[in-house]
C-alpha cells in the first residue's frame, strides 16, 4: 500500500504543492511542508487500505498545513510577548532592556576587578565589608558575628570603601 501512496504522491506532487502554496501563502514554506509530507508518506504504512489515495494525501497535506500555521502563530505570539517584555519604544525607536555581548563582557570584567580588589583588603575590613555590603547584615549583627563593637564595624567598612575606591580608581583607564 505504501508503494501506491508513494506513486500517487509523485503523480500529485505538483498539485499538492500548489494547494499548499495557496493555503500557506508562501512558496518556500509550501515546499517545506511538501517535503515533510513526503517523509511522512514514505515512513507511514496505513493500517487499512486507502480507498482514495489522492484524497488521503490532500487531507494529510491540509492537516500538516494547519499544524504549520498553528506553530507559526504560537511562535509569533511568543516572540511578540518576548519583545513586549524586553523592549521599550522611545522616540519611535525600539530599545532593549537586555545588554549586548560587549556590555555583558565589560560587566563581567568589572565584577572580576571588584572581587579582586575586595580580596586585597585587610582581613577584618574585608570580613565587615562582605557581611554588611554583600550579605546585607546590619552593623549590629556584623559586630556580634565578628566579636567587635558596632563603631569598629563602621570603621572597618569605611576603611574598606576608601581602599576599594582607590584600587578601582587606579584600574579605570
Amino acid at each position: 500500500m505504501t508503494a501506491d501512496l508513494n506513486t500517487v504522491y509523485m503523480e500529485q506532487r505538483a498539485n499538492i504543492r500548489r494547494f499548499l502554496a495557496v493555503r500557506l501563502r508562501d512558496d518556500a514554506t509550501a515546499e517545506d511542508v511538501l517535503q515533510d509530507l513526503w517523509v511522512k508518506v514514505s515512513k507511514t504504512t496505513p493500517t487499512e487500505p486507502v480507498d482514495n489515495p489522492v484524497s488521503y494525501l490532500f487531507t494529510m497535506a491540509s492537516r500538516m498545513s494547519i499544524d504549520h500555521i498553528r506553530q507559526h502563530q504560537r511562535r509569533v505570539r511568543r516572540d511578540e510577548k518576548w519583545t513586549d517584555e524586553s523592549t521599550e519604544k522611545v522616540g519611535g525607536y525600539t530599545t532593549s532592556y537586555e545588554e549586548d555581548g560587549e556590555e555583558r563582557l565589560l560587566r563581567k570584567e568589572r565584577i572580576a576587578e571588584v572581587r579582586a580588589a575586595i580580596d586585597t583588603l585587610p582581613p577584618k575590613a574585608k570580613a565587615a565589608f562582605v557581611l554588611h555590603r554583600m550579605k546585607g547584615m546590619p552593623h549590629k549583627q556584623v559586630a556580634a558575628e565578628l566579636g567587635i563593637s558596632v563603631s569598629t564595624v563602621e570603621k572597618h567598612i569605611i576603611r574598606a570603601m576608601r581602599e576599594l575606591r582607590l584600587i578601582l580608581k587606579e584600574s579605570d583607564p
